[in-house]
């Protein structure tokens, strides 16, 4: 039975798909999903397999039996089933809800890549996303926080995809309760003491209309926070000037006309990429560090987000946080290339170790900081092999690639070789 037209499900993403999975607990919500992708795939795209996860959190004595539940509706449909464990011992005792939040798609994740599925699609609803809103509204102004949940997500890597983010629940429990299909109430939806919950009451009590409202100032957010994105990284590739062995630097006299908001985007920017590929700092820290760059008073250096950065009169430059650098080394692989660090693709002999240059002794290199050079990867590699070669992943895409030799290692290269950048 198709979805009637008060339910605006979205499964147009699936049709390049060979394999994805569904995240269902039992819910009503995510009972729906079940439904109705089994439902779409079967008219629209019947060589696409679905297959059903369900997580046993270990949390309740419940869970296995309710599990057994939506393994029998998977079956009914047609589709494989799955039940992951949560086997953390013991359980946290304080943010629960984030912990199993992060140990579920942690789990399925690991489930997908180990199978071949190439998308999680997920149960997120319109009601999900105005509470997410009103809990964000309470503590942040970011456009970014604002736009609460995404259509379009991504967890380690899996794409992340949620075809219900515009269904209202009410109609989807209105059309379960219309095939006879049961669901699962989870008991912890009515505990108070989980914010999520508190969030939910109070849209209840604030009337129909204003889970509506904040879904669509989700959209405008996320609409703001895109063109933010766009601006700030068009600046970047015009005038953030980057050097090969991982520094940037930003001018003073420019960075200080721009907007703060565009101030602390491209900051968030720099510092994830800078910083080894982490997440962004929150809008916060980002606002903090974006008055210390553009007012000049304060310590000379200052770190965020596994990045350092530095004043000088022109401007400040950025750079890796080289305490932060895992020390252990990494193996180069039979391929001979290795990303390292998530900032610098590494050319060396098959089992050749590369780990931070930290406290080796290297030639000075005019405008770089020593703290940039600890930050670089250091070969080592038998002798009689081609020396190693390294290219920094740039945020821009324009001028020449600088291979530092003597930061990769103790060889008689000479100390730099310029060639042209491939990125």
């Amino acid at each position: 039975m198709a979805a009637p037209p008060d339910i605006p499900a979205d499964f147009s993403a699936l049709r390049p798909e060979r394999h994805v999975a569904l995240a269902v607990s039992g819910g009503s919500d995510s009972t729906a999903l079940m439904r109705l992708a089994a439902d779409w795939a079967r008219t629209n795209h019947p060589g696409l397999k679905l297959s059903v996860l369900t997580i046993d959190h270990g949390l309740r004595p419940e869970a296995a039996a309710e599990a057994a539940r939506v393994g029998q509706w998977a079956a009914g449909l047609g589709l494989p089933h799955h039940v992951l464990h949560w086997t953390e011992q013991p359980k946290p005792t304080t943010g629960l809800q984030a912990r199993a939040r992060d140990a579920r798609y942690g789990l399925m994740a690991d489930w997908c890549r180990g199978h071949g599925a190439t998308a999680l699609l997920t149960a997120h609803t319109l009601d999900d996303q105005a509470e997410t809103v009103l809990m964000r509204l309470a503590r942040t102004m970011s456009p970014d926080s604002l736009a609460g949940i995404r259509q379009f997500g991504v967890w380690d890597g899996l794409p992340l995809l949620r075809p219900l983010l515009r269904a209202k629940r009410q109609a989807l429990r209105g059309w379960l309760a219309r095939l006879g299909q049961p669901w699962i109430d989870d008991p912890s939806n009515e505990d108070d003491r989980f914010e999520r919950v508190r969030a939910r009451r109070s849209l209840a009590a604030l009337g129909p209309e204003t889970a509506a409202r904040l879904a669509a100032l989700a959209d405008r957010a996320a609409a703001a926070a895109a063109l933010l994105e766009r601006a700030a990284r068009r600046w970047i590739a015009f005038y953030l000037q980057e050097h090969e062995t991982g520094i940037c630097h930003l001018a003073l006299d420019r960075f200080q006309r721009l907007p703060e908001t565009l101030q602390e985007r491209i900051l968030g920017i720099v510092i994830e990429r800078y910083g080894g590929g982490r997440k962004a700092p929150d809008a916060e820290e980002l606002r903090r560090i974006a008055r210390w760059a553009a007012i000049g008073e304060g310590p000379v250096r200052c770190t965020l987000g596994g990045a350092l950065l530095g004043r000088r009169k022109s401007g400040f430059w950025v750079t890796r946080e080289a305490a932060r650098i895992e020390a252990t080394p990494r193996i180069v692989p039979d391929t001979g290339k290795l990303l390292w660090d998530k900032r610098f693709l590494v050319e060396a002999a098959p089992g050749a170790q590369v780990a931070p240059t930290a406290s080796r002794k290297l030639p000075p290199s005019p405008g770089v900081p020593v703290y940039a050079l600890r930050a670089c990867p250091w070969v080592e590699q038998p002798p009689g092999v081609p020396p190693p070669r390294s290219r920094f992943l740039r945020l821009t895409t324009h001028g020449r690639a600088i291979y530092p030799k003597a930061v990769l290692g103790n060889t008689s290269a000479p100390a730099y070789v310029i060639g042209q950048s491939e990125i």
